[in-house]
């Protein structure tokens, strides 16, 4: 019998699976942060409505998965909100504004494609951006925005932020703290050096394996297929806290249709962000839309059921992989690939420390990534591209004064090449115990805090290491 951890585990495993690579998130998000520089840039026409771009959507949220058909490529929604007053504008001078500005750039032009409500940045064999301009509600509550339609004729309310905020609260800042830490051991690492986003809790991943059953369950070009806000917000709804994902499939699934209302005679959900909002508004048109929503989650649940009777592991395996996987035969989905990191070189050009080494005391070393001046995520055991900028802290129980010195040393062909092997040591910049650098040469790097004291140093941090991907 395939046991209830059994099923868990492989579900778990092909959520994984299903979930967007860390190094391809990471990508996404030096990509939009460009596009935001370049919107916001001293020269942009659009500088003057201080323009700022944010994801929304499943990107947002922690629920994306792989597309079924085109597995290498991500569908990422991006808000980009300019502070123009309604009647200052129109919906396709909006857009307009924000395309002409695109195009200035000669090689986001080159992969800029215009849809009917926003703008398309592809990037083939990884994503594509979807940037859709938006202003302000000032009649909203907080953060709520107006987005263009696709006619460009009315405005549409919405509300990311909050919607995310409400998701983020039913999910649970426990049950994230928990997975935070479970990467954090298993990498060896700290838990502050493992994003938010890297961490999936069981809501989260109980709502990428419906998205999954729904698109196999449903033929491509079936227009009674679910759309993901229905799926994403009467699953937050139903979800009572499991620990699980086995466990939240099963109960999302059962209870999801308890939060569809019935509001004088017209089905109902309710965009939590804005309660006037209704998300299956399609379904009084297409009465059909929702009975095959009930139907798809009635199939669920026996799927489920199917698996947790099995009569081996194996069954099940192919139970769950057919149904919530890939396809009818394997888990496995198309590896994306990325450059390979050159290992750790010949590293006899670094520099002797300068002063006597009594270590007294204890010195670690934390990073973070940044772009320019904007804060990405903390430095991990992760690759990282070149071209982001670094910001290394140290912490010392060494009682002050004191200095830090810091060692930089680079290895490998591409630093060697043009002269950039390091290994002198450098003081702190701006205040005590910080160092910035930026990534420049693919190789196997490191940085070394010293505190100096006295003329010696009393603490060394050990290398931190910082692998950059050709």
């Amino acid at each position: 019998m395939l046991y209830a951890f059994d099923l868990e585990e492989a579900l778990r495993n092909l959520a994984t699976a299903l979930d967007i690579p860390p190094a391809l998130y990471e990508a996404a998000v030096l990509r939009y942060t460009d596009v935001a520089a370049w919107l916001s840039a001293e020269n942009s026409p659009l500088v003057q409505y201080d323009p700022e771009i944010y994801p929304q959507g499943s990107f947002r949220l922690g629920t994306m998965v792989r597309p079924i058909f085109r597995p290498d490529e991500f569908d990422i929604d991006l808000v980009c909100r300019l502070i123009i007053p309604k009647e200052r504008t129109t919906q396709a001078a909006l857009k307009k504004g924000v395309g002409s500005r695109l195009r200035e750039d000669a090689k986001l032009a080159e992969i800029l494609e215009e849809q009917r409500r926003c703008w398309r940045l592809q990037y083939p064999g990884q994503f594509h951006l979807d940037v859709l301009p938006a202003i302000p509600n000032a009649e909203g509550a907080l953060e709520s925005i107006l987005l263009t339609d696709k006619e460009l004729t009315r405005w549409q309310h919405s509300n990311p932020i909050e919607y995310a905020n409400w998701f983020f609260a039913k999910m649970g800042d426990d049950f994230l703290e928990e997975e935070r830490q479970t990467i954090a051991k298993a990498a060896g690492v700290t838990v502050d050096e493992v994003p938010v986003w890297r961490a999936r809790t069981p809501l989260q991943r109980a709502i990428q394996l419906l998205k999954r059953h729904r698109c196999r369950y449903f033929k491509p070009g079936d227009d009674r297929t679910p759309v993901s806000i229905i799926i994403t917000t009467l699953a937050a709804w139903a979800y009572e806290g499991e620990r699980d994902v086995y466990g939240a499939l099963v109960q999302v699934a059962r209870d999801m249709p308890r939060y569809i209302e019935c509001r004088n005679g017209r089905w109902w959900v309710a965009n939590p962000a804005n309660a006037e909002e209704n998300f299956a508004d399609k379904w009084n048109e297409k009465p059909e839309r929702r009975e095959a929503f009930l139907a798809w989650l009635r199939a669920v649940q026996e799927d489920l059921g199917i698996a947790r009777l099995a009569k081996s592991a194996g069954d099940g395996g192919r139970v769950i992989a057919e149904k919530f996987g890939w396809n009818p035969v394997t888990t496995g989905v198309p590896a994306i690939r990325f450059d390979q990191v050159p290992a750790l070189a010949d590293a006899r050009h670094q520099h002797a420390p300068q002063w006597p080494v009594m270590p007294l005391y204890r010195c670690t070393v934390s990073g973070d990534v940044y772009r320019g001046a904007k804060p990405l995520w903390p430095l991990s055991d992760r690759s990282l591209p070149k071209g982001v900028d670094l910001r290394f802290q140290a912490k010392t129980n060494a009682p002050a004064p004191y200095d830090v010195k810091w060692q930089v040393v680079n290895t490998g062909r591409e630093a060697a090449a043009v002269g950039g092997l390091r290994g002198e040591f450098y003081d702190s910049q701006g205040r005590p115990g910080v160092r910035k650098e930026s990534t420049a040469y693919a190789g196997t790097h490191w940085v070394e805090a010293f505190v100096v004291k006295e003329g010696r140093c009393v603490a060394r941090s050990g290398r931190k290491l910082v692998k950059i991907r050709a």
